[in-house]
């Protein structure tokens, strides 16, 4: 309701806070130019509004569709396999060894039927957060991440180079917003008919059900989709799970460590869910504020279209996509990592009652 009132009384936006809408009559791109960080509040801009205040040609929405590969100096290969038993992934996550997988698509439909139109059309009006930094590093990104709420059909465009409302907020050139928070699986179960939520040689204890199994499951497997240039900054995921991620549609670049080099990697305290995060950058290493990251030992690889990278618990990775991409991500456990996954899970749960 919102929404359509700042509409129709020509407004520039609202801000939402507490529930309340409160209406803005100065222009768009003014609002969005002198915005402030608040705690709990929102600014909603019409991204018409924004597109037009940009006052520029449709081909200065258009953004990269290609970048280079980063060459890091002494990186080694990430092996590429088809065909691995249970039995020897398993192993691989036992001496925590990562691999790029060439046939974990195999008979998808979505190989030929996700497409960036395809999500547009048939999700257009549903909404999802868009940042310019990724993951969201809580010691340092308050007031500085930008999280915008757009439709699909609005971030599509934007992925495309079309006009959109997004372009005008972008901070500079190399810093693109990227799609990392969508959990379609939920809502839209019969996407799982289109990929698969277990990779064919993968053990993955996490149940199937209903009720709250569900819930838990589906939340797990998430949707990255961004243009050439989105950053995942360096990273291993929470819980000690393992993680793999799929390539439908791109190329994306991972830089990985093993979790020995964690003591290297000028990491930021593990939080209570064992998350690790850390601000140096593999792809412009600058030792003078990191001077252990000299001693990390480096990965590289680039997952092409219709690959799949698997990084073993507490894996480091950092990622960029060097073209417009869809990544299918699922994070899992099985026999190899339950019960550290279990231990963390206690401590989290007693952390959190104790704040109550």
């Amino acid at each position: 309701a919102a929404q359509r009132v700042c509409l129709e009384r020509g407004c520039g936006g609202f801000v939402l806070w507490q529930g309340q809408a409160f209406l803005r009559a100065r222009p768009s791109a003014e609002l969005a130019a002198n915005a402030q960080h608040a705690a709990a509040a929102t600014l909603w801009l019409p991204a018409s509004a924004l597109a037009s205040a940009r006052g520029r040609a449709s081909s200065s929405f258009a953004l990269p569709s290609s970048l280079p590969e980063l060459v890091v100096e002494g990186a080694r290969p990430v092996e590429k396999r088809a065909g691995l038993s249970e039995d020897e992934m398993t192993d691989r996550f036992v001496h925590s060894k990562p691999v790029v997988l060439t046939d974990a698509q195999r008979e998808w439909p979505a190989q030929s039927k996700w497409t960036f139109e395809w999500l547009g059309a048939k999700f257009g009006e549903e909404e999802m957060p868009v940042s310019d930094l990724a993951p969201f590093f809580q010691q340092c990104d308050r007031g500085n991440i930008q999280t915008v709420k757009v439709s699909m059909r609005e971030y599509i465009r934007y992925i495309l180079g079309q006009p959109n409302g997004i372009r005008s907020l972008q901070k500079s050139d190399e810093q693109v917003f990227y799609g990392n928070g969508w959990c379609p699986f939920m809502q839209h179960d019969d996407l799982l008919s289109d990929v698969s939520d277990r990779l064919y040689c993968v053990r993955d204890s996490v149940p199937r059900g209903d009720g709250p199994a569900r819930g838990f499951n589906t939340s797990l497997t998430k949707v990255f989709l961004g243009p050439a240039g989105t950053i995942s900054r360096l990273h291993h995921d929470t819980y000690s799970t393992h993680v793999w991620l799929s390539q439908i549609r791109g190329r994306k670049q991972f830089i990985c460590y093993a979790p020995e080099d964690t003591e290297h990697l000028h990491c930021h305290p593990e939080d209570d869910y064992d998350g690790r995060t850390s601000l140096f950058d593999p792809s412009a290493p600058d030792f003078n504020a990191f001077p252990r990251a000299r001693n990390a030992r480096a990965f590289s690889v680039v997952v092409e279209e219709g690959e799949t990278v698997v990084l073993p618990s507490r894996w480091w990775h950092w990622a960029k996509s060097l073209t417009p991409s869809i990544t299918l991500m699922r994070n899992f456990v099985n026999e190899v990592n339950m019960k550290d996954y279990m231990q963390i899970m206690e401590r989290a749960q007693r952390a959190k009652a104790q704040r109550k």
